[in-house]
């Protein structure tokens, strides 16, 4: 408003001097001269009113910052970092992981069957270690590589339409789980030897290839399963217990009945038409081709 005021002042003296009503003897020529000096300080001082007067305009119209918004963007109602940018935040698939914390390529194999029964014996003290091995904080998360994972949905589906179904005793496996395997067998510990072991010396266990220092598992192609029946529940008879390390886990063991061999005939047929392999020294113990260089997993089973 003073510089409004100062402009309009300017303007005036210029016609007073050009009309020469200032006293003293003046030329023509410096009349015109202080004139328009005093017209374009006039212009310039208005122009500058102008400008000043939107600028106020506009800080008057401009919206005050809520609480909300600043805490959005990283402030908060006591004082953050005064002018600092919002942090922009970073997708979990942008850190190498699905949108489930899996790292890319690996899935829950209940996100693909939900059907499937889940029982991951390492998650608690009911394996041949008789304790809850390191890595395993879930009983129900079985988890695989995708690819593996749908292949295992397409044989739940179509054990389904015969009143069957699976069960996973145990999926991907990380390195740290058989790192605790180790040293259970460096141990002096033999308390499930009777159970699961009862031929063999732990390190017989390594030597004859029931135990792995590095484990398919840990690919996440490898799944240890069996049969259920639907309408009970309760799995079938495969002629011998998950993990019992001897001849009887053996997929072409004798002395089997005829059911015990049908059920793992009927296990085995459905694992290979989808792809699996099996392993001949465990019933249980199936694997899924994984891409060539795939390097063994350490992340915790949850």
């Amino acid at each position: 408003m003073i510089v409004l005021s100062v402009a309009l002042t300017a303007l005036i003296a210029a016609l007073v001097v050009l009309l020469g009503f200032v006293p003293g003897r003046r030329s023509h020529a410096s009349r015109v001269f202080l004139a328009v000096v005093a017209v374009l300080a006039g212009i310039v001082l208005a122009g500058a009113a102008v400008v000043a007067s939107f600028g106020a305009l506009a800080d008057v119209s401009a919206p005050t910052p809520s609480l909300e918004s600043s805490s959005a963007s990283g402030g908060t109602a006591s004082g953050g970092d005064v002018g600092s940018e919002p942090t922009a935040s970073v997708p979990a698939s942008g850190l190498g992981e699905d949108p489930a914390g899996l790292p890319r390529g690996f899935s829950h194999v209940r996100d693909y069957a939900p059907g499937i029964d889940v029982e991951l014996r390492y998650a608690t003290i009911d394996n041949f270690t008789g304790q809850v091995v390191d890595g395993y904080e879930s009983t129900e998360a079985a988890i695989l590589r995708t690819d593996a994972a749908k292949a295992l949905a397409k044989v739940q589906g179509g054990l389904e339409a015969e009143g069957l179904g699976l069960r996973i005793y145990d999926a991907f496996r990380p390195t740290r789980a058989v790192s605790f395997f180790m040293d259970w067998a460096a141990s002096s510990n033999d308390m499930t030897k009777v159970q699961y072991y009862p031929d063999f010396e732990k390190p017989e266990l390594f030597e004859l290839g029931y135990i792995a220092e590095k484990s398919g598992h840990s690919l996440g192609g490898t799944v240890d399963l069996t049969l259920i029946d639907l309408a009970s529940g309760e799995p079938l008879d495969m002629g011998g217990p998950f993990d019992f390390f001897g001849e009887l886990s053996h997929y072409e063991t004798a002395g089997l009945t005829a059911e015990q061999t049908a059920n793992r005939a009927r296990l085995h047929d459905a694992m290979l038409a989808q792809g699996f392999s099996q392993y001949p020294l465990e019933w249980w113990h199936y694997s899924f081709p994984v891409p060539e260089g795939t390097i063994a997993e350490n992340f915790v089973v949850r």
